[in-house]
């Protein structure tokens, strides 16, 4: 755990609650710092942390179909932390409302319903404009049915899956971020997406 993940553990402790909650707090926020990590955002301290941060976390998560309620808990648990640290200017702004966020109106009845290909579609842009690797993550993730960690850790299997498409295999072996660390195959339904993904994807690595 970096610095950054290390103090936020420490100020979800301290934000109180009880044992679930702490716990689940702390769970939050680690996920969050991976998530910056990923995506080789060097921050160290939680006073470097920006609104635009948080807003392209929660686009990444909306893009992996996580539900609106949970996500409006996991902003509960980043303002919470947020407060602790005294950001209250960062806890307060303007975007970072649910409405704000697109995390309005959700229900609590625990339905789950797959977004729709145009609101994926305005995430998928909006998070484009911001990172255009975590765009080409996303897309992957949604063509192949990545999870959230298989999708984190693609990038060391695009030269891989490319020659597997080019070989006309439709089903494609995910190997790293897998539960248990156990590969798994993915079928593949649209070849010609998946492999303008690809090909997007290694042209995004290859600028980094």
């Amino acid at each position: 755990m970096g610095k950054l993940g290390s103090e936020m553990k420490a100020l979800a402790k301290k934000a109180g609650g009880s044992f679930k909650t702490v716990d689940d707090r702390i769970h939050i926020v680690q996920r969050f710092s991976h998530h910056l990590r990923s995506l080789n955002i060097q921050i160290q301290r939680v006073e470097q942390i920006k609104v635009r941060h948080i807003e392209c976390y929660i686009q990444a998560r909306l893009a992996q179909e996580i539900g609106k309620r949970t996500l409006q808990n996991e902003m509960a648990a980043l303002r919470g932390v947020l407060q602790q640290a005294g950001r209250k200017q960062v806890v307060e702004h303007e975007r970072l409302t649910n409405k704000a966020l697109g995390l309005a109106g959700a229900s609590r009845n625990g339905t789950n319903r797959a977004i729709t290909p145009e609101y994926y579609s305005k995430v998928l842009e909006a998070v484009r404009d911001k990172d255009a690797g975590l765009a080409a993550t996303l897309e992957l993730a949604r063509l192949m049915g990545l999870r959230s960690q298989e999708a984190v850790q693609c990038c060391q299997s695009l030269k891989t899956w490319k020659q597997a498409l080019e070989r006309g295999e439709t089903r494609l072996t995910v190997v790293f971020g897998t539960k248990g660390h156990r590969p798994r195959e993915t079928i593949i339904q649209d070849t010609g997406a998946v492999k303008k993904a690809l090909d997007n994807a290694l042209a995004v690595a290859e600028q980094r």
